[in-house]
Formats: structure tokens, sequence, C-alpha cells
């Protein structure tokens, strides 16, 4: 009997050994070790994020080019610059640290010892109080690189602070990229051809000559993101070309498109002291400025009128401030959308630069039936803002302008197109190419 059961017991893990491979589609001898699977299933895109109520207006932009997108160019004198306000005042002890990122980003797994040249931690030691503002606080900022810190690969990667003693929670998660330029890039935006796209809609074409990327086999090492206004919600990754002749890559794809969205609304808080552009009030409480913008209307009606705008960012500007960094103050700025009926299909958020581009509680639009409005207020540093009205789908993730600005093909968009080459011998994704263009400059 002793014998019997050994048997059974053996032959039921032979069978399990044998099902797995066969279900997996795998040979028998290639099936991943446990534990290696669990360590995939964990792999986690890393966010842009934001923790606390008291950090405030979180800026990364090139020291250049203050409405730039964060790129730097491997070996140049490129540079960026983060910024931030603690708003609990006093000086505090602020490190900061990077982790270089796959296409998809997802950590790649790297030793800091192999895309830094210099220390892996360092302490934020730029800093300055606000002068003669009603909110009291503390201006942070980091130049990189810098003496201390240096990029040694080309790739995706996100700069992380966290405040001393709490490096697992960090306060501030921003995305960067830095690049090597070695393919050629052309690209245009067109109004596309297919009906369901053609009046709310703009296609993307562009090519690749990367003869000088010493590419054996550019279909499987060769990879594109392609990012509208620089946001992460609607950007579309991995993109493969139609077609490749000898050493270029023609991406020229009737699908390739994003909804056009509308010109971006705007507000102007520059000044406290009286009523600018879009402002109707501003008044004074015991929990400070409180600013009320005009109240807005939908505009999924409306023709496409083009208006200059800043494609979602803001600037910080106050008037008379010898530096605005320290002088400008803050305000509860508060948005109305008059809107018919409560919209089921999903939440109001306000949308742009100013609320990270992302869904958050303080972005969220609440609706009022008696007045039939959506409403919210943000607090916000002095200067000039760009937002939108988006609608974020029950269980979806990016942002959806149908129901409250409309689409059409004619805005005005900035586009951003990253090339990347998956490096086999040490398995991590470089950029190199990278190109900015417009939908309406050539």
């Amino acid at each position: 009997m002793a014998n019997l059961k050994s048997a059974f017991i053996s032959f039921i893990f032979v069978y399990l050994y044998i099902y797995i491979g066969v279900v997996s589609g795998q040979p028998v001898q290639d099936s991943i070790p446990v534990t290696k699977a669990i360590a995939i299933s964990k792999k986690q895109t890393i966010s842009e994020v934001t923790n606390g109520s008291n950090i405030k207006t979180v800026l990364l932009n090139r020291t250049d080019l203050e409405l730039a997108y964060p790129t730097i160019l491997l070996g140049s004198s490129d540079a960026i610059q983060l910024s931030f306000d603690d708003l609990k005042g006093g000086v505090n002890n602020y490190y900061y640290t990077f982790e270089h990122c796959n296409q998809q980003w997802e950590s790649s797994n790297l030793s800091a010892y192999d895309f830094l040249d210099g220390f892996e931690e360092n302490r934020i030691s730029e800093y300055s109080f606000s002068f003669a503002t009603l909110q009291k606080y503390t201006h942070y900022s980091i130049v990189f690189p810098n003496n201390d810190i240096q990029f040694r690969l080309s790739g995706n990667y996100v700069i992380k602070i966290w405040e001393e003693d709490n490096r697992e929670t960090p306060v501030i998660v921003k995305r960067f990229f830095v690049w090597e330029e070695q393919v050629a890039i052309t690209a245009n935006v067109y109004r596309p051809n297919l009906i369901p796209f053609r009046n709310e809609y703009q296609e993307i074409n562009f090519t690749l000559d990367v003869k000088n990327a010493d590419i054996s086999s550019a279909y499987d090492e060769v990879s594109v993101t392609l990012m509208q206004n620089g946001r992460y919600d609607n950007a579309q990754y991995s993109i493969k070309p139609r077609m490749i002749t000898n050493d270029m890559l023609y991406y020229d794809i009737d699908n390739i498109v994003f909804p056009g969205g509308k010109e971006y609304r705007r507000f102007d808080t520059k000044t406290l002291k009286f009523q600018s552009d879009r402002i109707r009030k501003i008044e004074k409480d015991q929990s400070g400025y409180q600013v009320y913008i005009n109240v807005d209307e939908s505009r999924i009606f409306q023709q496409y009128f083009y208006e200059k705008d800043a494609n979602g960012q803001y600037v910080i500007r106050a008037d008379l401030a010898n530096n605005v960094n320290t002088e400008s103050d803050y305000a509860w700025v508060n948005f109305v959308l008059q809107y018919p009926y409560v919209i089921t299909s999903g939440d109001v958020y306000i949308f742009g630069s100013l609320s990270d581009m992302q869904f958050r509680l303080d972005n969220k639009m609440e609706y009022d039936y008696d007045k039939q409005q959506y409403t919210a207020k943000l607090y916000l540093k002095q200067g000039y803002y760009n937002y939108m009205y988006a609608t974020l789908p029950i269980n979806g993730s990016i942002a959806e302008l149908t129901l409250t600005e409309g689409n059409s093909y004619e805005s005005e968009n900035d586009y951003q197109l990253f090339i990347y080459k998956r490096d086999f011998n040490t398995q991590y994704d470089r950029i190199i190419g990278c190109s900015m263009f417009n939908s309406m400059r050539r």
C-alpha cells in the first residue's frame, strides 16, 4: 500500500510538471522558475507623483527654455531644473536620486553605478524663503547634471525627492529623458484620411534614417514613443514601422492619430490686487486670497477658434516682483463649468500641468444640481496658467475631452517623439533620437 501511495504521488508531480509546460505553450525545459515568475509579475510602472498637501508648484523644465519639455542630450551642456515649494516653511532636509527606466517606465534594474557618474544620493542645498507673501513657504531647487551627478546612459529617467529618514515614500517623482543623436527624424501632422478620424483627430507620419545607429534588425531593435503636449495618459508606445527600406523606416500609418482637442483655456493671476483677463472677482478672507475665474461653458458645439496658448503648461509670474520664485503668493482659484446635467459616464477634472496632467481628488469637480454647475478650487501660485475640463471615464485612464471641450483636427498641439533601441547585450532601452514638432509650424 505504501508503494502504491508513493507511486501515485510521483504520478501527480509528473502530470503537473508536464501540464504546466503544455498550458504555458513552452517546452517543459523552458518553463519559468516560480521565483522568476513572481519577480516579473511584480514589475510596475513608475508614475509621476506629488505626495503631501504641503508640496506645491512642482516644476521640471529645461534651464535654457522655460516651457521646453525635460530632455537632455547626452554629453551636452543641456540641464534641467526641478523646483518646488514646501508650505511647512523652515528648512527641511530633502534628498534626491535617479532611477533608469525602460520605454514603458518600468525600472531597468540597472545599478546606479551603471548609469550615474557621481553620488547616488544627494541633499538639496539650494533653498530660499518666501518674502512679503501671505502664504509662507520655502522654495527648493536643483539643477542637473551638476558637479555631484552626471549621466552615463541615455534612456527614460525618474528623479525621486524624499524627506530625511523617509526614503521609501518619495514626496516627488518626476520623469525626464536623456537622449543620443543617432537618428535623423522627419515628422509632420496631417488631417486624417480615414472618415472616423477626419474631423476630430490629427494624424502623425514620420520617417527615421537610422544609418548611423548601428542597427542590424530595425524591426526588432527599434521602437517609438509618441506623446501629445507632454501627456502620459494617452501616449502611444512601441510603435512599429509600416515599411523598412535599407536604412529608412517609414511610419505613414493611418491609425497613428490623436484627438485634436481645442486650444487650452487660460487665466492670469500675476496680480492679486485687481481683476485681470478672465478673472471676475478677487477676495481676501481667513483662508487667504480667493480668485474667481469667469464661468466656463462646454465647447463641444462651438466652432474651432485659434487662440495662442501654452499647450497646458504654466509659468510663475508676479507683477513688481524681483524674484518670482519667492515673492509670488498663493491663492485659491475657483473654477466653474456650466453644464446642464451631471455626466454619468465618468468624473470631471480640471486638467493640465496645474494638476500634473493627472486625476486626483484635489482637481476633481463636484456637481451642483441646483446651479447646474461643476465646481472645484485649486491652491495655486501666482502666474499664467492653461487648463481644460476633462472627463475620466469609469474604469478608464485617459482624459476624454468629447463631452466638455470637443475635438478639432485644426487645433494647435505639440508632439514629442522618442526613438528607442533595445540593447540586448546590457538589457536596457537607449534613446537614440528625439524630435519636438508642432501641428501648425512646419
